[in-house]
């Protein structure tokens, strides 16, 4: 197998002197027919993306391309935040990192307004996340003219699970919620914030962390998993018991557009099988597997509690004005950035949901069944040289 590596060579990398790139960034002397790729990831090293996707997904890439490619995992923020990914993966500092629309809503208007800001309500996270790769991948062309404008390839993506209030103080009814400091990001989280009588603050998960302490922050706005991957249990306690609805897609293969380019045809076809299996890796083994494991962690070792609704019925009734709302919100915020065309995107993104919860019971916790279908329903439809 032969890597077409010329262009991105002298971009990416001096062999024989080491050289520092950008932030600081060095590639290990390889063999003249080898590329090493950096992976900046600003999570943590113990998420589930550093500790067992990318790895899976560097080990597999090495042994397939018999060492061709390979890929350097920087996690933990030492190379890139959340919102310098996009600069950093655009400008060659690295060659990939972990991408969420909503945190640069400037750069991504359609993926993070027309994808990612439809709140889907329901336990459908399996469902969710094919769908939002299919709209994002199929049925989005002003998705991918924006990645192409910020000279990257999106490949892997997936939804969260239920997002859930988690506080420092208990919040069983919309008063205790009122007025509360609430971090979040996206437009259509934040409306439903707003609507919920809670006051919004834009902070990604890792500023998060340190709002709590401080008291910046009343209540976090997220999943279960990242009370204990953040560190968000030791200073908040109290889980409200309401599932208010899952975001995505978040990109965990967010690749420089002249990486992808110096791939050839085959280590395309190969990377977006492996962004297949990464993205039911995620949906399933984070999201679900590892999203009740570390919730029951922090309940026995963290002390957290679980607050169940007064009156869940008040709750509901926001939820169902919202959800009938928040297409017309979202697309005025496309429409904000320039995007048109908005409606047949959201329209699409609906439809792929209800297809792909057909497949949920097939699929149940198998990694490996979804990244099958995945590819069947999406991947397989992409021309990868036209990404």
């Amino acid at each position: 197998m032969t890597l077409n590596t010329s262009g991105y060579q002298r971009s990416f990398r001096h062999t024989m002197a080491g050289a520092a790139l950008g932030a600081g960034v060095l590639f290990s002397q390889q063999p003249a027919s080898a590329v090493e790729l950096v992976y900046g990831s600003w999570s943590p090293a113990v998420e589930y993306i550093n500790s067992k996707a990318m790895p899976k997904l560097a080990k597999e890439v090495e042994a397939e391309t018999k060492g061709a490619i390979k890929w350097k995992i920087i996690p933990g923020g030492q190379l890139v935040n959340a919102k310098t990914t996009f600069d950093n993966v655009k400008n060659k500092v690295m060659a990939a990192g972990l991408a969420i629309p909503t945190y640069a809503p400037n750069l991504l208007p359609a993926t993070a307004s027309l994808i990612y800001s439809n709140v889907v309500f329901g336990d459908h996270t399996v469902a969710a996340s094919g769908a939002a790769v299919e709209t994002m991948l199929l049925n989005c062309p002003q998705c991918l003219a924006e990645f192409r404008k910020q000279n990257a390839v999106a490949l892997s993506g997936w939804t969260t699970s239920p997002y859930r209030l988690t506080c420092r103080t208990p919040v069983a009814t919309l008063a205790d919620l009122k007025g509360k400091r609430v971090r979040v990001t996206g437009n259509g989280n934040t409306n439903l914030i707003k609507m919920l009588g809670a006051v919004p603050v834009g902070a990604n998960l890792v500023e998060a962390v340190g709002l709590l302490q401080r008291g910046g922050i009343d209540c976090t706005f997220g999943v279960d998993y990242w009370l204990k991957a953040f560190g968000y249990a030791d200073f908040a306690k109290y889980i409200t018991e309401y599932d208010l609805g899952l975001t995505g897609p978040a990109i965990g293969l967010y690749l420089n557009r002249a990486v992808w380019t110096s791939f050839t045809r085959e280590q395309k076809l190969m990377h977006m099988r492996k962004a297949a299996y990464m993205s039911g890796g995620l949906a399933i083994g984070q999201f679900i597997i590892d999203n009740e494991a570390n919730l029951q962690f922090v309940i026995k070792n963290k002390g957290v509690k679980l607050v169940k609704p007064t009156n869940p019925a008040e709750f509901d009734a926001v939820v169902a004005k919202f959800d009938v709302e928040q297409q017309k919100i979202n697309l005025a915020a496309a429409k904000r950035f320039r995007v048109q065309g908005g409606e047949k995107v959201i329209v699409a993104y609906r439809k792929n949901i209800e297809k792909w919860k057909g497949f949920e019971k097939e699929i149940g916790r198998d990694i490996q069944k979804y990244a099958d279908i995945l590819w069947r329903e999406v991947y397989s439809k992409v021309d990868p040289d036209k990404l």
